[in-house]
Formats: structure tokens, sequence, C-alpha cells
């Protein structure tokens, strides 16, 4: 007999997901999707794509790979070669546009574009490093003027280390890997508390850390398992996996397999799809397919428009609802969000037997 878990397609969940994707090509022009109306799928767009610009590419390459069409690759390669413009950006997320972005290109198609804009990417990226701090920090990009250049987070050091460690052994550049062990241990000192939660945001300088208490937000617990998850499989240190599997063991303990909250202190809140997804990808990093596969089983099930039974939902099929953007503004509490697809369609692409991550 079937597990509740296994009553869904990751195939055909996956193809509404990446027509999804065609269908927001087209809506948004020029410019990148960040995140959708719930009830009518109409995107709230970006010139530059703030800090989300790689998901959207990565989408782009996502849906390249799984149709073989040279007009999804054509529009990839485009999008793809946009992003040489954010190399100069003084943030950290720069590690996520062109890991999720570019080196995905090369991973998933084989690009050399994609290739080229990649590596410039982390060799920008490498040159922010602190060697006083041990890190790289925010930045001053998003607005945090001087403050950001001794404040870090979670969110990108998964990303960091792929990149780094990826980018140091394709360019023979050790010292891109120094710079990503040195960063994955400096955060895993920084932001693990000793029960598992995770620790979002991180100010040096002796300041308040941040809005949410250690292990507190769901996306940033998210975050964190994906960090030490990913140091675990580029650094090759038990110290990371074990690190990961606590941060997972505080995770389901919080969430018992379901779609959480927005705050694991407010159950009752808004949920947050987004950061099932992130979870669902560093599980499966984990090896922990059963746990990954319960997760998105319930991603698919409660919150993917039009499938699996909910094929007469008027909205576009393939938009994963319900994630939470930032409730501290009020903005997109409920809505599809980009980054939340993109590890959507990551997951499902794995679990496929496909290639994605």
């Amino acid at each position: 007999m079937k597990s509740s878990a296994d009553e869904f397609d990751p195939d055909a969940s996956l193809s509404a997901m990446l027509d999804r994707v065609r269908a927001t090509a087209q809506e948004v022009g020029d410019r990148y999707p960040l995140y959708a109306d719930p009830g009518s799928g109409a995107w709230t767009t970006t010139r530059r794509g703030s800090w989300t610009a790689g998901y959207w590419t990565g989408l782009l390459w996502l849906a390249a790979r799984h149709s073989g069409d040279p007009e999804d690759r054509d529009r990839a390669v485009a999008w793809t070669a946009r992003l040489r413009e954010r190399t100069a950006d003084d943030t950290v997320t720069r590690a996520m546009t062109f890991w999720y972005g570019a080196v995905s290109g090369h991973l998933l198609c084989g690009d050399e574009t994609a290739l080229a804009v990649a590596l410039d990417g982390a060799a920008a990226l490498a040159t922010a490093y602190d060697d006083r701090l041990g890190l790289i920090p925010l930045g001053t990009a998003f607005g945090q003027g001087d403050r950001g250049l001794s404040t870090t987070a979670i969110d990108s050091v998964a990303a960091v280390t792929a990149l780094l460690c990826w980018a140091g052994r394709t360019a023979d550049r050790p010292r891109w890997l120094e710079i990503a062990h040195a960063n994955a241990v400096r955060h895993l000192e920084l932001c693990l508390a000793a029960d598992g939660a995770v620790r979002a945001t991180v100010a040096l300088g002796g300041e308040p850390e941040g809005t949410h208490p250690p292990g507190g937000w769901s996306r940033g617990q998210a975050w964190g398992m994906l960090a030490f998850a990913t140091a675990a499989r580029e650094l090759r240190t038990a110290g990371f996996a074990d690190a990961a599997r606590q941060a997972a063991r505080y995770w389901a303990n919080c969430t018992a397999a379901s779609v959480p909250s927005w705050s694991f202190t407010e159950q009752h809140g808004p949920r947050d799809t987004s950061a099932g997804a992130i979870a669902a990808v560093a599980l499966l990093a984990l090896d922990d397919a059963d746990s990954a596969r319960q997760l998105v089983s319930a991603l698919v099930k409660g919150h993917l428009t039009g499938v699996h039974g909910r094929s007469a939902d008027h909205r576009p099929a393939g938009m994963l609802l319900d994630g939470c953007y930032d409730m501290a503004s009020g903005t997109a509490t409920g809505h599809e969000l980009i980054w939340g697809d993109h590890f959507l369609a990551s997951a499902l692409a794995q679990l496929a037997g496909g290639a994605g991550g």
C-alpha cells in the first residue's frame, strides 16, 4: 500500500510548474518576477531582480533541461547574460544570483555563457571576504549602509559555499575553497544554537541580532539546514553534517512534517511554503528522501494550483501559494514567491530522478 506521501506525481507537478515558468516569461517581459497575487497570478516585478534574480534564471534553466526546447534554452541564456551586471553589487546575496542563476545553466545544460558568468560572479564575491570577521558580510547594496559590513545572515551561506567550492575547483583557485570553508565554519559558530535552533541574522558589533529569535523564523531555520547540509556535501566535513541533522531535528520537532507557519512561535499565523520548499531541498542534500518526499507531498497537495484534484481552480496551474515574504512589513504574506517556486521545482526534479537543486 502506498503512503500518503506517495499519492502525488513529481513529474506532473514539475511539468505544471515549468509551464507556469514559460507563461511567466511571456507576462513579465524584461523584468524579474518577485511575487504573484494568489488570486489572479499576476506578478509583481523588479528591474534588476533584487536578491532573487538567480531563482528566476535557475527556473528558466530547469525548464530548458526538462523540455530540451531550443527556445527555452535561448531564453535562459539571454537572462543569464543579464546577471553580469550584478557582479559589482556589494551584497553577499550575489552568491544566490550566480549559484542558482548561472552555475545551474552550466551544470544542467553545459552552457558556456553560464560558465563564464558564474566564474565572474564567484571572483567578485570572493573579494568581499573579510579576514578580520572570517566571513563575507551582508554588504551595503540593500540599504544596510556600513552596518551591513558588520552583520551577517544565514540565508546566503549555502550558495556561498556551493558557488565558491564549484568555482574554486573549476578555475583551480584554492583560495576560494579556503574562503568557502572559513565562511561556513564562522556561520556554524555564530548561527547554530545548542538545541539546533538557527539564528537567522547576527550583528557582529554587539547590537541586537535581528527581529527573529533563534529558531523562531521557519525560513531562517530552513536556510540553516540548507547551509550546513551544503557545507557537509561540498567541504566533506563531518561536523557540518552533524550540524545539519541537528537543525533538521529542530525543524521536525516544530513542524511535525507539515508546512510550517512563518514563525514557529506563531503557529496560527500565515504559513510559509517557501520555508518548506527550502527545507525539502536541505533534506534531500542530507539523503533523507523519505522526509523530503513527505514535505514535498504536503506542499504539492495543499498549496500547488492546478494539479492533484484541483484542476478546476481558476488560477494558473503550477503556482506554489501561501508563501510569506515579509510578515513584519506585511509584504506578500500569502503569495507565490519566486524562490519558493525554485526550491519546490528543484526538489521535484530530484524526486523525479532528474537534475535539480
